[in-house]
């Protein structure tokens, strides 16, 4: 079985809720059966949504080390945990010998396989800007119904004042009436475009029909190392 590496920090939470994934997917009886897992849960990378709009230093830098040390260390895999940072993604995997898996393009196929034609956002201003999930819906042919400002507000708040800031009784109103307001101009699931909105789901016990983007990872990288992946 191959070695995967993690790339975390981005936050330490969804970092540890990407391997609890992975660990309560893998078809395992015994210890060694589970993934040979190396994380580096770099909280240096600088914030991805203040860099993609220009009032913040760029992660590329610390995450190209994250990715290098990754790779030394014996790593045959290599995912990121984080959606915004996939914006990034093109700028250092060059400079890697191992291949990275992209959870955005990952998670789109996931939807198309999975039979809608019409799917939702949730996920912060940076991801939102990027353009990275509208552009991988176009190239499948999958329609994006993508929040509006107003809306995309009020998921980045409780992102960053809820789940980054441990506020367990953090007021979600806002977010259902977005949930409800974009299921009704046509979405038929909810990609959690967001590594901390799957966090924000158990949190807050949010209702939908979502698309955990981590998940879809997850199980992405338990194929790629060769390990067995729980079948539902």
């Amino acid at each position: 079985m191959k070695t995967l590496g993690i790339i975390g920090g981005m936050d330490p939470m969804a970092t540890v809720d990407l391997m609890r994934k992975i660990i309560l997917s893998t078809d395992a009886k015994r210890d060694q059966e589970h993934i040979h897992m190396l994380v580096d849960c770099n909280t240096e990378v600088p914030d991805r949504t203040a860099a993609i709009e220009g009032r913040g230093e760029s992660p590329v830098k610390e995450m190209l080390k994250s990715a290098k040390l990754l790779e030394s260390q014996g790593a045959d895999v290599i995912v990121i945990a984080c959606n915004t940072a996939h914006y990034f993604l093109d700028e250092f995997k060059d400079k890697v010998n191992v291949p990275i898996i992209n959870m955005v393009d990952e998670t789109v196929k996931y939807c198309v396989d999975s039979g809608y034609s019409e799917v939702g956002l949730l996920c912060t201003i940076g991801t939102k800007n990027t353009g990275l999930y509208q552009k991988a819906c176009d190239k499948f042919n999958l329609k994006l119904i993508v929040p509006n400002d107003e809306e995309i507000k009020a998921i980045q708040d409780m992102i960053y004042s809820g789940v980054k800031a441990n506020n367990f009784d953090y007021d979600t109103s806002d977010v259902k009436t977005v949930i409800s307001n974009m299921t009704k101009r046509g979405a038929q699931a909810f990609i959690l475009g967001c590594t901390e909105t799957p966090i924000a789901v158990q949190m807050y016990n949010l209702e939908g029909n979502f698309i955990d983007s981590s998940q879809v990872l997850a199980n992405k990288a338990i194929e790629a190392v060769g390990a067995r992946l729980i079948k539902n």
